[in-house]
């Protein structure tokens, strides 16, 4: 076996010590201690108080004790003064709150009590009325609670009562509304009309650049009608014309359709009789208000037709914009109804206006548009209304009866009606019944165009009818039957 080897003085001695004295807790490579133990330690000091820190705590204690010491001597030395007397309706209640009642005393409360005038503050009266009301404001009595005023003090008020009366109400103002009387008596604050007044001055003068801000506001007000009338939209500028169109015509149709027929309906009409022409801003203003085509049609062309003194270069310039802008069909459709309506009205009255209307209705039928079988027939009758028109009945100015000439027997109606019944001829003819192409062939031979009358003919004959399918057509062989198919 091998001797065990000592260390000798000349030989040095080892290197390093075994791992595991260096890994346990005396050695070089002991464990750290955790985070977790050192943050409890330094918590563990933190949580003792240092002697300055006491000294705080005790002297705010003792302060805070004394002030308290101080209001309870305050209070006990000073009475409470009590403004309002709350505390006088409650002392008969704490005087006698110990006494017991015999049978043979009288019932609480009959016995008549003194009550002792007491003279108040006007100020503190009116500061009391502020947060205790009377029982007439009291905002928690409900409906059915209520006590009328008047003689019928001492009844109460069902609540059908009270529906019935909301419902009164409501009617009367309608019967004001549809009589053109004020629904109400609302006034508007001096700083509105200060306000819309100086907007007003702004707008007569505007030319170019952004609006006011309370005028871009003013379709969201009520009573926005009163309000516009302030800024006298009879004096703004063309240029401020189209800017309050661009802003109204992004609300509710009701609101373009009563602007419409407020300011712009007007100062069209006033601006063509005025130039004999329209201005830019102004047609860019009706191009504009065609986005929203119900509004227009309700608030300005049917108004404009209805009123019966609608000249022929108001159509003519008015017309213009239907055609440079798309309407969709179900309100051009609408549109061509209601022209044929009121030219309907217009001659039961005896103030035909027809030739501005049949500019209209040529207008729209040129858009070539797929009708409704019902504005079909309205058109229908529109044209043949004429067809038992008097040569006597024809009087000199009337624009839809044309020209009357002396030896004439036969009423010559104007071109823009044959025009209109030709685009009318070209695009239905297909969707007219067999009787009403019948009518129409016989109208054109007692009130047709020498020009206009056989184009008129030739595309009533070349339609179909309504209902009426196609005519199977025939193969052409051309000589050869190789693909004939015996039936």
């Amino acid at each position: 076996m091998p001797k065990a080897t000592t260390p000798t003085a000349g030989r040095p001695a080892r290197r390093h010590n075994p791992l595991e004295d260096d890994i346990v807790a005396t050695g070089i490579l002991r464990t750290k201690p955790g985070k977790r133990k050192a943050k409890d330690v330094e918590d563990a000091e933190e949580s003792f108080v240092d002697s300055k820190a006491s000294k705080n705590i005790l002297r705010i204690g003792r302060e805070l004790a004394e002030e308290e010491n101080a209001e309870r001597i305050a209070s006990i030395s000073e009475p409470i003064v009590d403004n309002f007397g709350y505390d006088s309706r409650f002392d008969d209640a704490t005087d006698q709150e110990g006494k017991t009642y015999d049978d043979g005393d009288e019932a609480w409360g009959d016995e008549e009590e003194m009550v002792e005038e007491i003279e108040v503050d006007p100020e503190d009266l009116e500061m009391y009325k502020k947060f205790m009301p009377d029982d007439e404001d009291d905002l928690l009595k409900h409906g059915w609670d209520r006590k009328p005023t008047g003689e019928e003090q001492g009844d109460s008020v069902n609540l059908a009562d009270l529906i019935l009366e909301k419902i009164a109400a409501h009617e009367a103002a309608e019967a004001r509304k549809e009589a053109g009387l004020p629904v109400d008596d609302y006034e508007l604050p001096p700083k509105v009309v200060e306000a819309y007044t100086k907007i007003g001055q702004i707008l007569s003068r505007y030319k170019s650049g952004p609006l006011p801000k309370p005028f871009k506001i003013l379709p969201t007000i009520p009573h926005w009608e009163e309000i516009l009338e302030i800024t006298k939209p009879e004096s703004w500028t063309p240029n401020a014309c189209y800017q309050a169109t661009r802003i109204f015509v992004s609300h509710k149709p009701l609101i373009v359709q009563r602007f419409l027929e407020m300011v712009i309906l007007e100062r069209v009409r006033e601006d063509i009789y005025e130039n004999k022409k329209l201005n830019v801003h102004l047609f860019n203003s009706l191009k504009k208000a065609l986005y929203k085509p119900a509004a227009f049609f309700k608030g300005f062309l049917f108004p404009l037709v209805g009123s019966g003194t609608c000249t022929l270069r108001e159509a003519h310039i008015i017309s213009a914009v239907l055609v440079r802008v798309s309407v969709p069909v179900l309100h051009s459709a609408a549109a061509i109804k209601g022209l044929c309506d009121i030219a309907a009205q217009e001659a039961s009255l005896g103030s035909e206006g027809g030739g501005a209307t049949n500019i209209f209705i040529k207008a729209l039928l040129e858009k070539k548009y797929a009708l409704p079988y019902q504005v079909i027939d309205a058109l229908v009758f529109h044209f043949l209304r004429f067809r038992s028109v008097d040569p006597a009945s024809v009087r000199q100015g009337d624009a839809m009866m044309g020209v009357y000439a002396e030896g004439d027997a036969k009423a010559k109606l104007p071109v823009i009606w044959h025009q209109s019944l030709l685009a009318f001829a070209q695009r239905y003819k297909g969707d007219v019944t067999e009787d009403q192409r019948e009518a129409l062939l016989d109208l054109l031979l007692s009130h047709g165009h020498s020009a206009i009358g056989p184009e008129v003919r030739r595309e009533l004959l070349a339609g179909r009818g309504r209902g009426v399918p196609l005519e199977p057509q025939e193969m052409a062989l051309d000589g050869d039957d190789t693909m004939a198919i015996d039936s």
